[in-house]
């Protein structure tokens, strides 16, 4: 492997090839072994025109020549583009859509430089929040960490472009850039249903069933439902071949002492959005649910904790329970198994006062881009 990088890049040198080698064993481990016998890796100039590399090298995206150790940026750039390398060497892409190419890279690269973060910081986390501020020059580390399966490009275009569609094909640049999203928030929630061991296990089938032809993303669905042993076309069908949107939460909570002093709870679970994610894909029978893709919660002031589910077809659906102590919270897909689910702040409700973690990360965001204009001004004055 050969590694060349930018004078102001050269304190961070052990830190591109520490990302770069361990791309390689996970990757080469996962989906096989990089059919090339050497790899040259190029990192860019920030500033100027990209270059331009004859041959096979890897170009990196651009990096800021300062930033924090915990950022993570020489190790994303180098997990993204040593990815990208492995899924288009492995596999004949030329009819799989070119978002969803990138998404595998994403994605698998993300999984890298999270193993890496977590070697020297407690889990979970692929790095922290890193803000910048005199003009984008100066970095400044938040203690905010960036998930893998929530934070950090290219996710915010699927929030803000949720319904972006493949038709026509190719589609606009900032919807390819929100299916693209769309698809690593995709392959984790299929991760976090199946497993990590046989989701792990169907990718690495379809890259070597992908060597004798040219899959498609059929292809990729197929694969995953035969080495599952499950029918997954629910989530496919929902997830790359419609532009519905996933959206469940809380809708009411309510626990109310009776005369003999139990407590009886309602709780409504919605459906917000037009996607369904059902668990199975089977028709109901009459009355009888088919799947349980929905799990719902419900915490107790004892202690206690029940646990129901729901296929998630109907609008709503409603809980009662009957118990000695009084219900404190429900919350939908409490387990964040559907990351594609648009709008997670109603996937909670409470009856008791609960601190905000959210509130806290935007109030540190705000804090620090007033720290910037603050400082920024102080420039010129």
């Amino acid at each position: 492997m050969r590694l060349s990088i930018q004078p102001e890049h050269g304190g961070a040198l052990q830190r591109y090839v520490r990302a770069a080698m361990a791309t390689l064993k996970n990757h080469g481990e996962w989906l096989g072994p990089l059919p090339q016998q050497s790899l040259t890796i190029v990192d860019p100039p920030w500033h100027g025109s990209p270059v331009t590399i004859a041959g096979r090298a890897v170009v990196l995206e651009r990096t800021p020549w300062w930033s924090t150790t915990t950022s993570m940026a020489p190790e994303l750039a180098t997990a993204r583009a040593v990815s990208r390398r492995f899924w288009t060497a492995l596999v004949d892409t030329q009819a799989l859509p070119p978002w969803f190419v990138d998404g595998l890279a994403e994605y698998a690269a993300r999984r890298v430089v999270a193993a890496l973060f977590e070697q020297e910081n407690l889990p979970p986390g692929y790095g922290f929040v890193e803000e910048r501020y005199v003009d984008h020059f100066v970095p400044l580390r938040l203690r905010i960490r960036r998930l893998p399966e929530t934070d950090g490009d290219p996710l915010p275009a699927y929030r803000a472009n949720p319904v972006a569609s493949v038709v026509p094909s190719p589609p606009s640049a900032a919807d390819a850039r929100a299916l693209e999203a769309k698809t690593v928030l995709t392959l984790g929630t299929l991760e976090r249903w199946v497993g990590r061991p046989v989701f792990d296990q169907f990718v690495a089938e379809f890259v070597r069933e992908s060597r004798s032809g040219r899959p498609t993303l059929a292809d990729f669905a197929r694969t995953a439902t035969e080495v599952s042993g499950q029918d997954l076309s629910w989530l496919f069908d929902e997830t790359f071949g419609s532009s519905r949107v996933f959206d469940y939460g809380v809708g009411l909570l309510t626990s109310e002492r009776e005369q003999d002093a139990a407590f009886v709870t309602v709780v409504v679970a919605r459906r917000f959005g037009d996607a369904q994610f059902t668990g199975a894909s089977a028709a109901p029978i009459g009355p009888f649910e088919s799947g349980r893709g929905i799990t719902l919660r419900v915490m107790f002031e004892d202690g206690q904790q029940r646990t129901d589910y729901w296929d998630g077809r109907n609008r709503e659906k409603t809980f009662h329970y009957r118990s000695p102590a009084r219900a404190v919270s429900a919350a939908v897909d409490p387990d964040r198994t559907l990351l594609l689910d648009l709008m997670q702040t109603n996937n909670t409700m409470t009856l008791a006062p609960l601190a905000s973690v959210a509130a806290s990360r935007w109030a540190a965001r705000w804090l620090t881009w007033l720290e910037d204009a603050l400082l920024n001004y102080a420039v010129f004055v």
